[in-house]
C-alpha cells in the first residue's frame, strides 16, 4: 500500500528460493526470473504469478541460459535476457518464443523496453549497455559501468538508471 507503506499482500512460491528480475503485465500477471546456479543445483526458470495469486513455472530449459532481466514489451510479450549468453528472448504470454535477438555483450542483467520498441540491455559482467532498435542489430552505446545490475527507465528525464551494486552507486545514461 503506497499510502501506508505496508505490504498489501504476498504470494508464496515454494519451488523458488529467490527471484531476480520481475516484470508486471497490464493484467497484473507477474513474470519473475530465477537465474539459477552455475552448478545446476538451482534450476533456471521464469515463474508466472497471476493477479489472483496462482504461481507456476512459465519457462524452464533452453534457450534460457541463466535468465535474469525481465520486461514486458509494447505488445504484452515477455522479454527475457540471459546472463549466460547474448540472447534477448521474447515470448508470448502463452509461452511461445516469438523472437530471438542478440545484445552486444553477454552477462545481461537488466532490460528495459521503450515506448518506440527499442530495448536497452545492460551487462552486469562486462559493464556495457546495448541498444536494440526494432529490426536492427544491437549496438553498444555505453561501457565501463562496473556491476551494471538491473535497470529502470526514468521517463521524465529520458534516462536509464542502473545500480552499480559493488559501488553503492547509480549510473545515469541518457537513452532514447
Amino acid at each position: 500500500d503506497l499510502k501506508t507503506c505496508t505490504p498489501a499482500g504476498e504470494v508464496a512460491v515454494p519451488d523458488s528460493p529467490w527471484f531476480n528480475g520481475i516484470a508486471v503485465a497490464t493484467d497484473g500477471t507477474i513474470y519473475a526470473s530465477q537465474t539459477g546456479s552455475a552448478d545446476g543445483a538451482t534450476p533456471q526458470r521464469i515463474y508466472k504469478v497471476t493477479a489472483d495469486g496462482k504461481a507456476s513455472v512459465f519457462l524452464e530449459g533452453a534457450p534460457l541460459s541463466r535468465p535474469n532481466g525481465v520486461a514486458i514489451d509494447n505488445d504484452g510479450n515477455v522479454v527475457i535476457v540471459n546472463m549466460g549468453d547474448t540472447a534477448v528472448l521474447t515470448y508470448s504470454p502463452a509461452g511461445k518464443l516469438v523472437k530471438t535477438e542478440q545484445s552486444a555483450q553477454a552477462g545481461s542483467d537488466g532490460v528495459v523496453v521503450l515506448a518506440n520498441g527499442t530495448k536497452l540491455v545492460n551487462s552486469v559482467t562486462l559493464g556495457g549497455v546495448s541498444r536494440i532498435k526494432p529490426g536492427k542489430a544491437a549496438e553498444l552505446i555505453a561501457s565501463g559501468i562496473p556491476g551494471a545490475a538491473s535497470a529502470c527507465y526514468d521517463t521524465a528525464n529520458r534516462q536509464l538508471v542502473i545500480p552499480m551494486n559493488q559501488h553503492n552507486a547509480l549510473a545515469f545514461l541518457k537513452a532514447q
